[in-house]
């Protein structure tokens, strides 16, 4: 080497050593910058170097080490085998080697709940692996997570509240429907015996009118049980409507006769107009008689002696060729405050005079009504002009045409509202009525007997299955509550031996039980109190031949 190559390489040493030193530097500022930004994460976040040791645990993740040493450079296979014991312990250590090795990102399940070992208690995580270059240039992997056990605890608190909730509401719903059993089954032999006894022209008059009396006010007492598990069924969504299409004048026609008695009493004249052409309508015949029949029974409740009720239709358009079916019920009654217009069609509402005034009723009829035009799409509003100047209910159903040819005056289907007087078939038929309600056993008997049918009578599954093996029976007339099984389960058992169909007496009346009678093979579901028109009817179109 001359003179003039030893400064040459001096500087080359130098230049080097510089530029080592400035790598150097750089390493160190990105070090500084990546444990930084590690240490500043706003979650929990840890590092594992190429060498599989613990590198930094920033401050949000000191938590889940409490009870570790989680210095750097620890084994992190150890670590995980002393906070969530060898198994586990085991499978998180494989999830972050296969991280290292393949730069397979790896995200947790939403909540990841295991076994603590150190803190011996239940820990839930959501967490994620990725595989970074770390600032010496070699691969390591970050863990980011976020400690989850107490919004897990309160998620599953909300799920046992929620299933205590549904417990309570099938026990509410169970608790209904005994309910309305327990409460409809005694009222079914009074009903049928005043019925009976005020059609016995041996009586007197004036105890035929007591009897008649009787017989409206037990109607009456039925009609508000059915208002309240309406309503309740109501709220829970569970009224399905069966819609058939039908002459609306027709329906109506048989409500006003419903009403009719009881507005002789006390002297109310009930006029009618139906001036609608288009009243024939897709509608649930018997839910659409109960409209009606609130609002006339709501008119004449609240008109006083000696006035007036209206009842007219109307056809009112509604754009594009559409027609809807309008019906008005206008009285001279007690009014409505205009506050209160909007009110009484909430439950439990009457309005504060009408409160002061009619102690009867329990401000569910319009609400129940409300809520079944609302189901057939249909507007139902009130209006008045105040205090003692009458009321005016108007409802509205969508899509009316005129009424078909034939279907005019159609008579509903068994067991909904029917005229008085129905005659039976020509040819009675031999029924088997099945009931455990001595009192009303008895009375079904005598008046179906009296009627023409051959009853014969059985209070038990059992006795009805041995009365059919050894007589031959045209229907089966059965309650559905038996002391040793269901209605359903014996209409089940006839069905399939001996091709019988049946019409259902029950106290439970929800849309559930009626959907459980027609899949037996009941072809009509009666929920008492029943009058016996009502069964006669349901009897005879279960016998009569199918219309061809």
């Amino acid at each position: 080497m001359n003179a003039n190559e030893q400064p040459i390489n001096e500087l080359k040493d130098a230049e080097l050593r510089k530029q080592l030193e400035l790598a150097k530097l750089a390493t160190e500022q990105n070090a500084g910058l990546f444990a930084t930004v590690v240490d500043q994460a706003p979650m929990g976040v840890y590092v594992v170097d190429d060498q599989f040791r613990l590198q930094q645990v920033n401050a949000r993740a000191l938590p889940a080490f409490a009870n570790v040493d989680a210095r750097v450079g620890r084994d992190f296979a150890e670590v995980m085998n002393i906070l969530w014991g060898p198994v586990v312990g085991r499978e998180l250590s494989d999830i972050f080697r296969h991280t290292l090795a393949t730069g397979e990102p790896y995200i947790s399940p939403r909540h990841f709940t295991e076994f603590r070992q150190d803190l011996k208690e239940q820990r839930s995580y959501e967490w994620e692996t990725r595989r970074v270059t770390l600032p010496n240039g070699k691969f390591g992997v970050v863990c980011y997570f976020n400690d989850v056990t107490e919004a897990v605890r309160i998620e599953c608190l909300l799920r046992e509240a929620k299933a205590a909730a549904e417990a309570a509401n099938q026990s509410k719903d169970q608790f209904l429907a005994t309910l309305s059993h327990e409460l409809r089954t005694p009222l079914m032999p009074v009903l049928l015996a005043a019925e009976a006894l005020r059609e016995d022209k041996r009586l007197p008059a004036d105890v035929r009118d007591h009897l008649s009396m009787m017989e409206r006010n037990i109607a009456l007492e039925a009609r508000l049980l059915e208002d309240l598990f309406d309503i309740t069924a109501i709220t829970q969504g569970k009224i399905q409507l069966r819609a058939e299409f039908f002459d609306a004048h027709s329906l109506i026609a048989l409500a006003i006769e419903i009403v009719r008695e009881e507005a002789v009493i006390k002297d109310i004249k009930i006029e009618r107009d139906f001036a609608a052409r288009h009243s024939g309508l897709i509608i649930d015949p018997a839910r659409f008689q109960q409209v009606i029949w609130n609002l006339l029974r709501n008119a004449v409740k609240f008109t006083p002696p000696g006035g007036k009720v209206n009842l007219s239709t109307c056809d009112v358009s509604s754009g594009q060729d559409l027609v809807n079916f309008r019906i008005q019920v206008t009285d001279n009654g007690i009014g409505i405050q205009p506050e209160a217009l909007e009110i009484i069609f909430r439950p439990f509402e009457q309005g504060e005079f009408t409160r002061k005034q009619f102690l009867g009723g329990m401000g569910l009829g319009l609400a129940v009504a409300r809520a079944i035009v609302d189901l057939h799409r249909g507007k139902i509003w009130a209006q008045s002009l105040g205090t003692a100047k009458g009321s005016t209910f108007i409802v509205e159903f969508p899509n009316a045409v005129p009424p078909k040819a034939g279907v005019s005056g159609k008579m509903p289907p068994p067991g909904q509202v029917l005229p008085p007087d129905i005659t039976p078939s020509e040819k009675a038929g031999r029924l088997l009525l099945v009931e455990d309600h001595a009192p009303t056993l008895q009375m079904l008997s005598i008046l179906l007997t009296r009627t023409g049918y051959e009853v014969t009578a059985a209070n038990s599954i059992a006795a009805a299955l041995h009365l059919a093996k050894t007589h031959t029976f045209d229907l089966v007339v059965s309650d559905l509550g038996l002391p040793d099984g269901t209605g359903i389960e014996l209409m089940r058992e006839l069905r399939a031996a001996y091709g019988l169909t049946g019409v259902a007496l029950s106290g439970y009346g929800m849309e559930e039980d009626l959907a459980r009678a027609k899949a037996a093979g009941f072809v009509a579901h009666l929920v008492k109190p029943i009058r016996i028109a009502e069964l006669k009817n349901a009897i005879n179109s279960s016998l009569r031949p199918p219309s061809k």
